[in-house]
């Protein structure tokens, strides 16, 4: 099991560097190109550098071994931007070549390193004071985006070297794709393929078709021997010579921020993408000081900058790679090549370098974007119903847009930038949510049959608006708005505040705004939960508000507010103080005789304002018959959720009458109350004795509950909280 562990990952190096070749050299490639021939010997000593000693310092430093690192093309054009603006930063140009001097390319290199010592150093600190959840919250569609990007510009790339070489290497491209392509499905129905890497195959069939092609070519390699002069260290002793060093590291500055910047990005962008692939764990933090120390180590040495490589890791891991046996495999690979093939590393055939960028291609699209892709091309519609995914998707397609026209850095800008506005726009609409009614709401007062189809012929006469979250800056516009979208019928709003965690004072304002607005329009506004916010400043503030009515909960301003709604009305129900106990529910259509028997066995009783009926888990011993006052059950002892409320002219407890169980909730008086109480014994001797009497008491039960829970759906509180049936079920045990 060891040997084939073993086998896996140094599988995973192997393939992980070949798909990243192109990137091992990328250092040799640019600076040549941005420097010319002249610059050979320092670029090879860079490559060799960055491809071997740095992402070796960052395994020592505990960086993430599923991140295989490299050299990439942003990071590396800015250093060597960098070094060609403070190559030429002390020389008029005008009319000269923008070629700097052998003299000045060693300047600029020196400052250039010194400046990325400077840059890793701010990295390393990031880390060490725990800024990594800061650069770690960079949104998925910026990392989707940017892997889109690269995926293009690895396809122009390709098509640029094929554009300046011969039919040949056009030929040698396909071909390595098409290798890449076969070897991938045989692999898929032939087991024993398995262990040779597709990538191998490919590059190997490019390699010999290009002998084939090129056989009477000749070839011969530029020497690029190691020269340890080129150390960071022996560069920065030669600044000291220079009369102006100041002048010149302050011009550079800016350059440094935005390496370190981009260093940071390409980092972090690698590891959410194999996050989001693979659910890898990365300790934001520990990646920092890893990144800032392994490429000072490499600033030390003359190496360039070296990020997290998106291509690398997708690749490693999908190979088997897990720890840091591939990552050391990978360089070990590369430093062999780069010291075996170090005088024709400029010499490889443009149509290998091409066939290794188409292969790279797919691997670098974002699967999603590229799945929805296809879903536009079939179904030829650019939207589709899931709003927040569409969103998604555009933003990824602008960034990719941006990337490929522009360049990435600014690409990621740009995607932050608007994923914070799709943020701010899902906020402002969310977090202070919208105005509902009594279609949707309900008190868990339990009313009478007229209330209730009063109520319902007025569903829009008690606004309800339930603001949760934060207040702020970000939202207070949308506060400001939701005063022209209440309903025309409206004539008492409900606003509950308890679930407001902060507020600041745009937030406030706008609250603020809005509840006087509301008061100048004469709604009656009642404010809820205000004493249970979790913002001591919000409670303070509102508690100034004199004109305001303040209810402990969102369930009972809503009853407040129905309770309003019913009063205004020229057809309100006749409330009653007291309703005489022959006329309770509970004895509906019972006989004269039947109703004189249940009356000798009633025990009259009188509770002050705050007693306790019945508590829950208590026997239940009765029922109780509400002469005057009003009754809430709540869900516990302490708890002052509230489940319903009875009044006049109904019952409580009356489950334990059905099935002898303990009581489920515990009744509170609201009120003083006068109340008649059967308890259980003299239900069994009524059971006895009147059977048609307690059959119709059962009848009157069986209604009452019928009745409560037609009007149960769009109550507050309906679901206690262990999660057990509704509790109108068995409302009052």
């Amino acid at each position: 099991m060891t040997q084939t562990r073993w086998q896996t990952e140094l599988k995973a190096g192997f393939e992980s560097t070949v798909h990243g070749f192109s990137s091992t050299i990328a250092p040799l490639l640019i600076f040549v190109s941005f420097f010319g021939s002249q610059a050979g010997a320092g670029a090879y000593w860079i490559t060799l550098v960055s491809a071997t000693l740095v992402p070796a310092f960052s395994l020592f430093l505990k960086g993430n071994s599923a991140i295989h690192l490299s050299t990439r093309t942003a990071s590396l054009t800015a250093y060597a931007a960098l070094i060609l603006q403070l190559s030429l930063a002390s020389v008029d140009i005008a009319g000269q070549s923008l070629l700097p001097t052998p003299a000045q390319l060693l300047t600029g290199l020196a400052a250039g390193s010194l400046l990325f010592a400077l840059a890793s150093g701010l990295i390393l600190l990031a880390g060490l004071f725990r800024l990594g959840h800061i650069f770690k919250m960079i949104p998925s569609t910026v990392t989707a985006g940017i892997s889109n990007s690269t995926a293009a510009l690895l396809l122009l790339m390709a098509l640029q070297q094929l554009l300046g070489s011969p039919w040949q290497g056009s030929l040698v491209a396909l071909a390595m794709g098409l290798i890449f392509l076969l070897w991938t499905l045989l692999q898929q129905h032939v087991q024993r393929l398995h262990p040779v890497p597709n990538i191998l195959m490919a590059l190997l069939a490019g390699l010999v078709l290009h002998a084939l092609l090129n056989a009477n070519t000749a070839q011969h390699g530029t020497d690029m021997g190691l020269d340890w002069s080129w150390l960071g260290l022996h560069l920065w002793a030669g600044l000291l010579e220079q009369p102006h060093l100041g002048h010149l590291l302050l011009v550079g500055l800016p350059g440094t921020l935005t390496l370190a910047l981009i260093m940071i990005l390409e980092s972090f962008t690698a590891g959410a993408v194999m996050t989001s692939r693979f659910g890898l764990r990365v300790n934001a933090d520990q990646e920092l000081v890893a990144l800032g120390g392994s490429n000072l180590f490499s600033a030390l040495l003359g190496g360039a900058p070296v990020t997290g490589n998106s291509l690398r890791s997708v690749v490693s891991w999908t190979a088997g790679g897990r720890d840091a046996r591939s990552a050391l495999m990978g360089m070990s690979l590369a430093a062999m090549v780069l010291l075996l093939l170090g005088p024709w590393l400029l010499l490889i055939p443009a149509g290998i370098v091409a066939g290794l960028f188409v292969i790279q291609t797919p691997m670098m699209v974002d699967a999603s974007f590229k799945q929805r892709m296809l879903e536009m091309l079939r179904t030829r519609q650019l939207r589709r119903q899931d709003g927040a995914a569409d969103l998604g998707f555009w933003i990824t397609f602008v960034i990719t847009l941006a990337g490929i026209f522009g360049n990435l850095i600014w690409a990621c800008f740009l995607g932050i930038g608007l994923s914070c506005l799709a943020v701010l726009r899902r906020v402002s609409g969310s977090l202070t949510s919208h105005w509902t009614y009594l279609d949707q709401f309900r008190s868990c007062r339990v009313r009478s049959l007229s209330e209730i189809t009063l109520l319902e012929q007025r569903l829009h006469h008690v606004g309800v608006l339930q603001l949760t979250g934060h207040l702020f800056f970000g939202n207070s516009t949308r506060l400001t708005q939701l005063f022209d979208e209440v309903h025309i019928d409206a004539r008492v709003v409900v606003i509950d505040v308890s679930r407001v965690h902060d507020v600041d004072p745009s937030g406030m304002a706008a609250l603020l705004w809005l509840i006087r607005a509301l008061q100048e329009r004469q709604f009656k506004v009642i404010l809820s939960g205000a004493l249970h916010t979790a913002s001591a400043e919000l409670q303070r503030v509102l508690a100034t508000q004199s004109e305001l009515e303040f209810s402990i909960d969102l369930d009972r301003g809503i009853e407040l507010g129905e309770e309003f709604v019913l009063q205004q009305s020229d057809v309100a129900p006749v409330k009653l103080q007291s309703i005489r106990v022959n006329n309770n529910l509970l004895l509906k259509d019972l006989d004269a005789d039947d109703l004189t028997a249940v009356l000798l066995l009633l025990e009259y009783r009188e509770l002050p304002s705050g007693a306790d009926l019945f508590h829950r888990l208590d026997e239940a011993d009765g029922v109780w018959l509400l002469e005057e006052g009003m009754v809430s059950i709540l869900s516990g002892h302490a708890d002052a959720t509230r489940l319903a409320t009875f009044g006049p002219g109904q019952f409580v407890g009356e489950m334990g009458f059905i099935d002898g169980q303990p009581r489920s909730a515990t009744a509170r008086a609201d009120t003083a109350l006068r109340a008649l109480f059967l308890d259980n014994q003299s239900l069994v001797t009524l059971t006895q004795r009147h059977p048609g009497a307690a059959l119709k008491i059962s009848l009157n039960i069986a209604r009452e509950l019928s009745l409560r829970m037609r009007n149960s759906s769009k109550r507050i509180g309906s679901t206690p909280p262990n999660g057990s049936p509704d509790w109108l079920i068995e409302p009052t045990r």
